[in-house]
């Protein structure tokens, strides 16, 4: 028998693959956004619908009796005081204290002490638990003297 006459390897390119040119760029990763393929999330706790306290609240700031200070009506001062408090289930507020300035201390100082002396806010329906923090605002206008 004959043997079988074997050919020589080909012989190997020493170049290292990430050195050798190409005519076209390699595609990129096909990546997906994950995000897009899952469901939306939802909250187990929904936010409940605050329009009714938001509503309630204007009704009461609006009816708040405000003690504008003299002394900034007769310089000229006005603003709006961001306050926030804690509602409480019989609609009393308490922790009353000033979110953002008005620029003035003496105006800050009034709308927290209008707010605690006001009256209790008749609330229109349970708030779903004894307490709850609330944020809203108290102008100090000059043409309304208020």
């Amino acid at each position: 028998m004959e043997a079988a006459t074997q050919q020589p390897p080909a012989p190997i390119d020493p170049t290292p693959l990430h050195e050798i040119p190409s005519s076209q760029p390699a595609p990129a990763p096909q990546t997906q956004d994950v995000a897009a393929l899952a469901p939306p999330v939802q909250s187990k706790a929904a936010k409940p619908d605050d329009g009714w306290l938001a509503d309630l609240m204007g009704k009461w700031i609006q009816d708040l009796e405000k003690h504008y200070p003299a002394s900034l009506r007769t310089e000229g001062i006005q603003g709006k005081v961001v306050i926030v408090a804690m509602l409480h289930d019989d609609g009393t507020l308490t922790d009353v204290r000033v979110a953002k300035s008005s620029g003035h201390p003496m105006l800050d100082q009034a709308a927290v002490s209008d707010v605690e002396k006001g009256p209790p806010i008749h609330l229109a329906r349970p708030l779903g638990r004894p307490q709850r923090p609330i944020k809203f605002s108290i102008s100090y206008d000059l043409k309304t003297g208020r």
